[in-house]
């Protein structure tokens, strides 16, 4: 690698970082073993999952945390959502509560109060997803100030990713040839693509925040 750190190494040695910062303000959030893989199933991606005692150690049992190539194609800021979301689950486990049903797709209103204590909540008039319940969460703004530091350092380390959606057996498409300008809103780590022009002709307001879509700097 002429001297430079494998690009594996580097992803899980940046994960670890980022999950000891989150223990560092969160004591409750228990050790983990990083792995890493393609998070492309059939009812959709997978960005992370907790698995408790999954490995086995001179010391003990260890959960695993999975944290899929496709979240590393993502903003850092969601990165960063997806290890909270992650440790919520591991809180939860360690205090025996049940957050998740329907084997662990479903999440119910205790994940969010979980979620909460971590620096995540759920976004207010937002509805739960059928299948997911309020598994989409998202980082408060002083939570993004917090680790704006680790953040960084998820940015620094995005030595690898998978593109969204490319199955394994896939063959290889074109790239996007979309030169729509990106467009924010004031929640965290939320935006969309879109002409200039349907911007100027009227405003888009953001369903979560209630304010307009303003394109990126």
């Amino acid at each position: 690698m002429n001297g430079k750190q494998d690009p594996g190494s580097l992803i899980v040695s940046t994960l670890e970082r980022a999950w000891r910062d989150i223990q560092m303000h969160n004591p409750s959030v228990p050790e983990v073993i990083f792995i890493t893989g393609t998070g492309v199933e059939k009812d959709g991606v997978k960005w992370g999952h907790f698995h408790a005692e999954q490995w086995v150690t001179e010391s003990g049992r260890v959960h695993e945390l999975f944290v899929s190539g496709e979240a590393l194609n993502r903003e850092p800021v969601e990165t960063m959502t997806t290890l909270l979301h992650e440790a919520a689950h591991g809180v939860g486990y360690e205090q025996g509560i049940k957050n998740t049903s329907r084997r662990g797709k479903y999440h119910n209103r205790k994940f969010v109060q979980l979620a909460g204590t971590l620096g995540l909540m759920w976004p207010d008039g937002q509805k739960p997803d059928t299948t997911r319940g309020f598994s989409a969460v998202v980082m408060r703004p002083e939570t993004v100030t917090l680790y704006a530091a680790t953040i960084e350092a998820l940015k620094a380390g995005r030595a690898a990713w998978r593109e969204l959606g490319l199955a394994p057996t896939d063959e290889v498409k074109p790239k996007s040839t979309n030169t729509k300008p990106k467009a924010e809103c004031a929640c965290p780590g939320r935006y969309i693509w879109t002409a200039r022009r349907t911007l100027e002709e009227a405003p888009v307001i953001c369903g979560t925040c209630e304010e307009e879509f303003q394109i990126a700097a």
